[in-house]
C-alpha cells in the first residue's frame, strides 16, 4: 500500500523553518540590544571601566611606538593594583622635561615598561627620583621595546636636539636578551581568544567591568583561575635558557650603545631567580651573572641590582601582586642604587 505525499508538506515545512530563522534572529536582536544597552549603561554610570579615556601606545616613531602626543589618561590595573594618571609630552614621551633641551650635565634614562614607570605615578618613577638625588636634570626614554629600541630611543633624542652624554640604560633580564642583528624568529599566529580579549579591552566597558568584578571577587577569581581563563602573576613569568650566544649578542649591542655615550647598565632582575623550582632558579642565576660577566669583560660600567633587591630578604615585595612591574617601592630602591652608583 502506498502513501501519496501531500502537496501541502512541502509548505508546512517551509514555514517551520521560516519561523525558526525568524525566532533566531529575534534572539539575536535581543541580545544585541541588551548587550548595548548594557555596554551604555556601563559607560553612562561606571565612567572609570569607559575605555576610551585608558592609556595605549599608538604613536610610530620609526620602529618604535610611543605614546600620543598631548595625550591624557589613565594606566589601570582590572585586578586593583593600580590606577595612575599618564600624561604624554609633545615626543611622545612620559616626560614633564622636554629632551630637546638636554646638555651634557643631564641624565637620559632609557628602558623598556619598567622604566617607562608602568603602574606608579610619574613622580614615582626612579628616573624622577634620580634627578632628585643628583640634582641634576633627568630625562625619560622609554617605551616597551628591547636593546635595539633603547639605541633607537637615543637617537631620537638626538634628532630632537638633547646634547646629552650621560646615559643610564634599563636591562629587563625576563626578555632583553637574545640575537641582536639576525633576522627575528617567525612569529606563531596570534591566538584568536587573546585578539579577542585585546579587541575587548580597548573597546568594552562592559567586558572591563566584569574582568574587574572577577579579578577582584576571590572566588569568582579561583574559578577563572582553574578554568585557565586567567593566569596567575607569577606563572605567567617569561623564562630564560642558558644560551652564550644570545649573552654575547646582547652585550656587543649595549657595548655600540656604549662607544657613543657615558653609559651604565642597570640590571632588572627577572622574578625566576626567586620563582619556580631549583633547577630553574639555577638556569636564571646563571643566566644572570654570566650578562654581568660579559659587560665588565667588555669595560660597560654596570650596576646589579639583584643583591639590592635581596637585601631585605622580600624581592617580590618591590613588584605588585598581580603585575610583574616594580611598585613605588621598587622605583624608590632604585633610584638610590643608581644615585649611589653614579656619585662614586
Amino acid at each position: 500500500m502506498s502513501v501519496e505525499t501531500s502537496p501541502q508538506m512541502p509548505r508546512v515545512e517551509t514555514g517551520r523553518k521560516r519561523r525558526s530563522v525568524l525566532s533566531a534572529v529575534a534572539i539575536l536582536a535581543g541580545l544585541a540590544v541588551g548587550i548595548g544597552l548594557a555596554e551604555g549603561l556601563t559607560r553612562l554610570l561606571l565612567p572609570a571601566f569607559d575605555p576610551s579615556g585608558r592609556f595605549e601606545f599608538t604613536y610610530p616613531v620609526g620602529s618604535l611606538v610611543l605614546g600620543k602626543p598631548g595625550l591624557e589618561a589613565r594606566q589601570v590595573k582590572n585586578t586593583g593594583d593600580y590606577d595612575v594618571a599618564i600624561r604624554i609630552n609633545s615626543h611622545g614621551l612620559r616626560d614633564a622635561n622636554d629632551v630637546a633641551t638636554a646638555g651634557s650635565d643631564d641624565i637620559l634614562v632609557v628602558g623598556d615598561s619598567f622604566t617607562w614607570g608602568w603602574g606608579v605615578e610619574a613622580q614615582d618613577r626612579f628616573s624622577e627620583q634620580l634627578q632628585i638625588l643628583t640634582g641634576r636634570r633627568t630625562f625619560n626614554l622609554s617605551t616597551p621595546t628591547d636593546i635595539d629600541g633603547y639605541a633607537a630611543l637615543l637617537d631620537y633624542a638626538r634628532k630632537l636636539g638633547s646634547r646629552a652624554g650621560r646615559v643610564v640604560i634599563a636591562i629587563c633580564m625576563e626578555n632583553d636578551l637574545h640575537l641582536y642583528g639576525s633576522d627575528p624568529p617567525e612569529e606563531p599566529p596570534p591566538d584568536n581568544g587573546d585578539t579577542l580579549k585585546d579587541w575587548l579591552s580597548s573597546h568594552s566597558a562592559l567586558y572591563l567591568f566584569a574582568v574587574t568584578a572577577v579579578q577582584q571577587t576571590p572566588w569568582l577569581r579561583d574559578i577563572a583561575v582553574k578554568a585557565g581563563l586567567i593566569v596567575p602573576n607569577l606563572e605567567g613569568i617569561a623564562k630564560n635558557d642558558y644560551d652564550p650566544a644570545a649573552i654575547d649578542s646582547s652585550a656587543d649591542r649595549l657595548q655600540q650603545i656604549a662607544e657613543q655615550y657615558r653609559t651604565l647598565v642597570v640590571l632588572i632582575p627577572s622574578r625566576a631567580l626567586w620563582v619556580g623550582n631549583s633547577h630553574s632558579q639555577a638556569i636564571e642565576n646563571r643566566v644572570h651573572t654570566a650578562f654581568v660577566v660579559a659587560l665588565q669583560r667588555r669595560g660597560i660600567d654596570v650596576l646589579d641590582l639583584q643583591p639590592v633587591l635581596e637585601a631585605q630578604l622580600a624581592p617580590l615585595s618591590y613588584h605588585f601582586a598581580n603585575d610583574g612591574h616594580w611598585n613605588a617601592r621598587g622605583h624608590a630602591l632604585a633610584a638610590q642604587a643608581i644615585s649611589q652608583h653614579l656619585a662614586r
